[in-house]
């Protein structure tokens, strides 16, 4: 079994990261998108989607979808901008983009790269609470439109976690319950890729 942690701060070693470290299984592989050079969409209209799935603009991007493709299980970890990190904006366009020219130019197309992958989300802002409401939202949205499982709880806010993250490194450990909350979610994540393994 294969998790895969995703922290889309802009920031190295930020709380996004922080809590993926704190909770995730101790071999799990986390990628920064601090480290990565993700350029915006260019709307590149006549390559994009010619090759299935495939986008012609040369950076991390066509990486970090390998690793999404290859892991059983994926939980991303987004902290409060407005709404959220540039790179990352970037990174959802892009592959929405190419969804929908693939599917234009390739109307018999009937799968899709990333389709019933499981996905749990963790939101953090300063305040935590119903500050990362909009996070969770507007990332629940591009899950859905990627056909991503989207992994629920049974508690509020119910599709994700919110954690306060606070505005230096390592505050983010403080929060206590969105900790526990979130160790729970990995666990979650792992039985929902143990349960579809046996209804494969």
């Amino acid at each position: 079994m294969k998790l895969l942690g995703i922290s889309v701060s802009n920031r190295k070693d930020g709380n996004s990261y922080l809590i993926l470290k704190e909770t995730l299984p101790p071999d799990t592989e986390i990628i920064q998108f601090a480290d990565l050079e993700i350029k915006p969409c260019t709307h590149c209209w006549e390559p994009c989607g010619q090759v299935p799935f495939k986008c012609v603009v040369e950076d991390h991007l066509v990486m970090v979808l390998d690793k999404m493709k290859s892991a059983n299980g994926i939980i991303i970890s987004c902290p409060l901008y407005f709404y959220i990190p540039s790179k990352f904006q970037a990174f959802i366009e892009r592959l929405v983009c190419l969804e929908y020219y693939t599917i234009e130019k390739h109307p018999d197309t009937d799968t899709y790269p990333l389709e019933g992958k499981p996905c749990g989300l963790i939101a953090n802002s300063g305040a935590g609470g119903h500050n990362t409401l909009d996070v969770l939202r507007l990332l629940a949205d591009y899950i859905l439109a990627l056909h991503m499982h989207l992994l629920t709880i049974n508690k509020h806010p119910y599709i994700g976690i919110s954690a306060k993250g606070g505005d230096e490194k390592g505050e983010i450990l403080k929060d206590q319950k969105a900790l526990k909350q979130a160790k729970e979610f990995a666990g979650l994540l792992i039985k929902e890729i143990k349960n579809e393994r046996k209804s494969i």
